[in-house]
């Protein structure tokens, strides 16, 4: 008998004992969060400079624009919680199947669902350091409340000890990717990489499966179509959520 589509892929996974996941907005939309290239996200947006959003160039001399227009998904942020997708993840890990997430989200979705070997290459919300001094604030310290209340109310949040602007822990664009050496590596150890809600468009992590072993198979799960879908073992243009479903792992 040949296996195809969700039967391959529970095979593989059951055949498997290096998984390494990489995810994308996709895996996140469900909790709420836009993807940012999506038809209703940030950066399809007219009412501001969406291509300046991110920019670390502008932020450094403006940088109430992020914080004007980031701040209305601050709540969106706090108050996700993980998707069926996300809990997939943490299944397979706790299976023992699952080494490492690797992630182009900002949301930290995949430390709320438990997940503990994750790569965020883009960062994430859960520290601020000075502009100027370096200082660094993390969620431990008094004046993280301070800051994030700032960013809510729209406002630039100031380094307490030199008056310079504080910046969240998220990759700009101008800035390097976090951690990529170490997502190589990982990826270079897996027999299976799942690759969910991600467009393989956007660089650096859109090269990322081209470093995956020969004799490593692709796992491929997002709406659209990628890149990579001629080299996978298994395309699944379907949602995340429905797929999750029909596996039954979770």
């Amino acid at each position: 008998m040949i296996l195809q589509g969700i039967d391959l892929f529970m095979d593989l996974i059951m055949k498997s004992s290096y998984i390494v996941a990489l995810t994308g907005a996709g895996i996140s939309t469900k909790a709420g969060i836009p993807d940012f290239r999506g038809p209703n996200g940030l950066y399809s947006r007219t009412d501001m400079p969406a291509d300046k959003l991110f920019d670390i160039e502008y932020f450094k001399s403006n940088p109430s624009l992020f914080y004007n227009h980031f701040s209305e998904l601050a709540d969106i942020f706090e108050k996700a919680l993980p998707t069926k997708g996300h809990k997939f993840l943490k299944k397979l890990e706790v299976l023992g199947k699952l080494k490492t997430v690797i992630t182009q989200n900002i949301d930290s979705l995949h430390k709320k669902a438990g997940n503990t070997n994750i790569i965020e290459l883009h960062g994430n919300f859960e520290k601020y350091h000075c502009m100027e001094c370096n200082d660094e604030i993390l969620p431990e310290d008094p004046r993280f409340n301070e800051i994030v209340k700032e960013m809510k109310n729209r406002r630039v949040p100031k380094c307490s000890k030199c008056g310079g602007i504080m910046k969240p822990d998220v990759v700009f664009f101008g800035e390097y990717v976090r951690d990529l050496e170490k997502a190589l590596t990982e990826i270079q150890k897996a027999d299976l990489m799942i690759t969910m809600g991600t467009s393989l468009t956007v660089y650096p992590a859109s090269t990322l499966p081209s470093y995956l072993p020969d004799s490593s198979k692709l796992v491929i799960v997002n709406e659209m179509d990628t890149p990579f879908d001629s080299k996978a073992k298994v395309v699944l243009h379907e949602d995340i959520e429905k797929v999750v479903d029909k596996l039954k792992i979770i």
